[in-house]
C-alpha cells in the first residue's frame, strides 16, 4: 500500500511505482468520487475527444485513410460536443 501527501494548495504526489506501472504523465486529469467517511476514489478521466482521436487512429490502421472522407463525421462529431457542452450556439462557417 503507497502512501501519500498532501501539501501545499492541495498537490498530491503519484508515488513513482504508480506512476510507471499506469503510465500517468503529467497533467493527467481525475475524478474524484467522495466515497464517504473520509475515503475518496481517483479515476482517470477519459476526454470525449481521446477517444475520438483512438477511434480515428485504429481506422486509418486497419484501412486506407481517406481525409475527406473523414470530414463530414468530424465537423458532425463537433456539431454535437458543442450542442452538448454550449447548447444552441452557432460555430464558425454557418
Amino acid at each position: 500500500m503507497a502512501t501519500v501527501q498532501m501539501r501545499g494548495k492541495g498537490t498530491i504526489t503519484f508515488p513513482a511505482k504508480l506512476r510507471s506501472k499506469y503510465k500517468l504523465q503529467e497533467g493527467e486529469v481525475f475524478t474524484v468520487i467522495d466515497l464517504g467517511g473520509g475515503s475518496f476514489l481517483l479515476k482517470p478521466k477519459v476526454l470525449e475527444v481521446d477517444n475520438l482521436s483512438r477511434r480515428i487512429s485504429q481506422s486509418i490502421k486497419e484501412e486506407e485513410f481517406d481525409i475527406e472522407a473523414w470530414l463530414p463525421i468530424l465537423r458532425e462529431e463537433r456539431k454535437k460536443y458543442v450542442q452538448e457542452k454550449y447548447g444552441n450556439l452557432k460555430t464558425s462557417g454557418e
